[in-house]
């Protein structure tokens, strides 16, 4: 299986992770991701069916984090542990049409920091718009996740513009990404591209 992107610290994959992931031959410290949620997904209602990954990465890894929704939270396996983002000025809405300022953070496995909670302005510490994903994480937010779990090897199968890859070179740990979509694949290996000093 030939690598979209590589360099010494990442590792880029094109394609469906139900399909690339059964072929990784791999143990990993930690699964960080952003799965899709709230989206028609290849004309399955994913928020009514979630596709069966969660099983293949809590199997391939010590730990797995995601961020979810409030609502779409009570559609995945009871989690070890719930982590918090809160988002002050969020423009997030609930379905009533009032402000959302917090969302989950599922945890599977070990959560090593003793605080479960982070505020950050959304829009404040998002990516800039120039990266094109209509649903951007702030790096900060993944930094701040990366350095929850004792990982030197990190996956996210649901790698979008690629946070996580590049919070994770940031920190000099290794990580492996996984992407459907080709234009962000691109956006991820133009972001991975630039050297990272490392940390002593």
């Amino acid at each position: 299986m030939k690598p979209y992107y590589q360099d010494k610290w990442v590792t880029i994959y094109h394609g469906d992770c139900r399909e690339i992931l059964p072929q990784l031959d791999v143990k990993v410290d930690l699964v960080l991701t952003d799965p899709p949620y709230g989206v028609d997904f290849r004309g399955c209602d994913w928020d009514k069916e979630i596709p069966n990954w969660l099983p293949i990465c809590r199997e391939m890894a010590r730990t797995v984090v995601f961020t979810t929704a409030p609502l779409t939270m009570w559609l995945y396996p009871i989690p070890d542990w719930v982590v918090s983002w809160h988002r002050p000025a969020s423009s997030s809405r609930r379905p009533d049409g009032k402000f959302n300022h917090w969302s989950p953070i599922l945890v599977y496995g070990k959560w090593d920091k003793d605080i479960d909670i982070i505020s950050l302005h959304a829009i404040a510490n998002a990516m800039p718009s120039g990266y094109g994903h209509p649903c951007p994480k702030p790096s900060s937010l993944f930094k701040w996740l990366v350095t929850g779990v004792e990982a030197q090897l990190i996956l996210d199968p649901f790698m979008g513009s690629g946070t996580t890859v590049e919070a994770a070179k940031a920190l000099n740990r290794y990580s492996i990404g996984i992407e459907i979509k080709e234009k962000y694949c691109e956006i991820a290996a133009k972001r991975c591209c630039q050297e990272v000093m490392e940390l002593t």
